[in-house]
């Protein structure tokens, strides 16, 4: 019995040598490596074939059927390693630093290296485009700000911002204008002064060297309209 079952198998082994053979006779794809390499899986599979199959191969069209099954399995593998050879020219045509005939190690290595540069670049570039949006005070641009009793026109010029204030005249009113801009550290340069019986009109051209310009242009404006 046990040697009825060594029989068995070596007729099997032969058989599926001879199946393997016959299908790769004069195949040049270079895609697909020679028989001889082809990875353990790949030859258990075509065995576990045969063995599914018993004694088809003995029936009529039953080798044929099974040929063209291990073949249909072979066409996968080979178009699974020409994807997979491809995936590794295009990253190795994208990543920097690479050389022509690096790893397949290296080409991912470098490519993990070259995402996580990439995804910090972006967050660079992102925070620099929202710091770009937030300043509302656009160079050489006149902004206007108003309440019940006063007005301010503001125009920025790099660091210089001209301050264009009219408002209802009462006590003190100029001096707590200036206070203000002492108060956020904003250098006057100069100043004039034109009054009416009811309206008080300042024009103050002053700098901004500390801080954040639009910050402290923001804070000028809502104090002095708070007066």
């Amino acid at each position: 019995m046990e040697n009825q079952q060594k029989r068995k198998k070596k007729e099997e082994e032969s058989e599926i040598n001879e199946l393997l053979f016959s299908i790769m006779e004069g195949y040049s794809d270079k895609v697909v490596a020679p028989l001889s390499q082809f990875s353990t899986p790949l030859m258990e599979e075509a065995a576990a074939v045969v063995e599914a199959k018993g004694c088809s191969s003995r029936k009529p069209g039953g080798r044929l059927k099974e040929a063209e099954e291990v073949t249909e399995s072979l066409k996968k593998e080979r178009d699974r390693r020409g994807k997979m050879a491809e995936s590794y020219d295009l990253l190795l045509s994208m990543v920097p630093n690479l050389f022509p005939k690096a790893t397949r190690e290296n080409i991912v290595g470098e490519t993990i290296t070259y995402i996580q540069f990439l995804e910090k670049e972006i967050t660079r570039l992102e925070e620099l485009k929202n710091s770009s949006e937030s300043s509302k005070m656009a160079e050489g641009k006149m902004h206007h700000f108003s309440n019940r009793n006063s007005s301010i026109n503001v125009t920025v010029s790099n660091s210089i911002v001209f301050f264009g204030i009219q408002s209802l005249i009462r006590p003190c009113l100029v001096t707590d204008i200036f206070m203000v801009f002492h108060k956020h550290k904003a250098e006057v340069l100069a100043a004039n002064v034109a009054a009416d019986q009811r309206q008080l009109t300042v024009a103050v051209t002053a700098t901004v060297v500390n801080g954040n310009i639009d910050s402290t242009i923001e804070k000028i404006k809502r104090d002095i309209l708070i007066l």
